[in-house]
């Protein structure tokens, strides 16, 4: 996993530690991992095409490296 760092209001900040307080989530970090999991299912087929893409760049540089080689 890699370490980012974000910055957050106060009263957003509160909200998470009562939620970790009250045993829902283990820590702030624990929350906002589920929090993009959230949100990155919710744009899913958004992100479907973006992936499509990606992997269809990457084919078209295998086949150049290829025909290279």
């Amino acid at each position: 996993m890699k370490v980012i760092s974000i910055r957050l209001p106060d009263w957003m900040l509160e909200l998470i530690d009562q939620l970790c307080m009250k045993g829902v989530f283990i820590s702030r970090s624990e929350f906002i991992r589920y929090a993009i999991r959230s949100a990155l299912k919710k744009y899913e087929k958004e992100l479907q095409g973006v992936q499509q893409s990606a992997e269809a760049r990457l084919k078209r540089i295998e086949w150049k490296i290829e025909e290279e080689i």
